[in-house]
């Protein structure tokens, strides 16, 4: 009878705040009888329960449990889960099947308590923490933001004073970058030294180079404002730590592609990409230290090819890669990525190449390749 009021109470206790299908804000058992507390759970989530098995074990299964931000449902799987107890759920009706409790069954004294995530994921954590704490069992319900944990109360609370300094936001890295295009003929004044053709990387903080990046700079903007250099783009992408950011810059080349079927010989578009691809994975150290490991990589149509079956472009592709590192805020220059494109000149006679439906008899066009140098600035920032 005792028991009986004490359930009724705790029902009147919560109905004012809390539904099916709502919502639980806040809600606590002290040494409550599992099963009962697993009825009162269903109750909230409109959930019909069937139960077989030992009725003493029922009643001897108790639990001390903290609820904060869950909905009803997912408690009522976590109860089950931590207790050990078999169940299957057939649309609103769950079936708990009631077994002996297990050999390695938690002691007496011990509690159940959800702790809701902000930024970790549960699936991730269970497992370190039940390596870091011995004692204790963990399981994650239908929310991955949610971890349920059994075990002894001062456990559980060194488990949650973990949990609060670890559960932080994944720092981002702002990657600013600026894109320039350079006249072969006039990269020379940037006075890199790439030996071999080799790609070519300086921060702005470099010593011994053969020119400090600062320097550099300098000679870039004179170059664009001379007209020798043109800024192709100036992007910027966020990511998080350790995550890659990948900023790519280019066109997408048609060709045709033959397709036959039986006698039938159709022919569809595909594509294939070229141009300025740059990958940049940040990693944040001690202070303002960022190490970035980069992968620039430039492409360009080369040839066409001709075949029984068609026309097909073949691309020509440099890539290098390195790691760096540097401070919130300095700049990594990379130099050396050539592209070579095609482009028609015309030279005509003064008035009379400008004539009408003639003027053409008086130019000349003529078709050269131009080699230029693609120079990255990657500028990151800690946000």
């Amino acid at each position: 009878m005792k028991k009986l009021i004490l359930i009724l109470v705790i029902i009147l206790l919560i109905s004012p705040y809390v539904s099916a299908g709502e919502l639980i804000k806040e809600m606590n058992f002290n040494d409550a009888a599992v099963i009962d507390v697993v009825q009162i759970l269903a109750d909230k989530a409109g959930l019909d329960l069937v139960i077989s098995g030992d009725g003493a074990i029922a009643q001897n299964k108790r639990t001390s449990l903290h609820l904060n931000n869950i909905y009803a449902e997912d408690a009522v799987l976590n109860v089950l889960e931590a207790n050990g107890l078999a169940y299957e759920k057939k649309g609103k009706v769950i079936y708990v099947s009631l077994a002996s409790p297990p050999q390695e069954e938690i002691s007496q004294g011990g509690r159940v308590e959800v702790i809701n995530l902000k930024h970790l994921s549960a699936h991730k954590i269970s497992d370190l923490l039940e390596k870091l704490f011995a004692g204790i069992k963990t399981s994650q319900g239908n929310s991955t933001k949610s971890i349920l944990i059994k075990g002894k109360g001062t456990v559980i609370e060194e488990v949650k004073q973990l949990i609060e300094s670890v559960d932080k936001p994944v720092p981002q890295v702002l990657i600013e970058s600026k894109v320039l295009e350079i006249a072969e003929a006039d990269s020379a004044r940037l006075g890199l030294s790439y030996g071999n053709g080799a790609f070519k990387f300086l921060t702005s903080k470099d010593d011994g180079q053969t020119r400090p990046a600062e320097d550099l700079l300098t000679t870039l903007r004179a170059l664009i404002t001379e007209g020798k250099a043109k800024l192709v783009a100036s992007p910027k992408i966020s990511t998080l730590d350790n995550h890659e950011a990948i900023i790519n810059i280019g066109s997408r080349i048609p060709y045709a592609v033959p397709v036959t079927t039986g006698s039938t010989t159709q022919w569809t578009v595909d594509y294939i990409d070229a141009g300025v691809k740059l990958r940049v994975t940040p990693s944040l150290g001690e202070g303002d230290s960022i190490t970035a490991f980069i992968q620039p990589e430039v492409s360009s149509v080369s040839e066409w090819r001709t075949t029984s079956a068609g026309e097909f472009p073949v691309i020509t592709t440099r890539n290098a890669q390195a790691t760096l590192r540097v401070n919130d805020g300095e700049t990594i220059t990379i130099g050396g990525l050539l592209s070579e494109s095609d482009r028609n000149n015309v030279s005509k006679i003064p008035v009379l190449g400008d004539l009408p439906l003639i003027g053409y008899l008086f130019q000349n066009m003529t078709a050269e390749k131009t080699k230029t140098e693609i120079v990255f600035l990657i500028t990151p920032h800690i946000i």
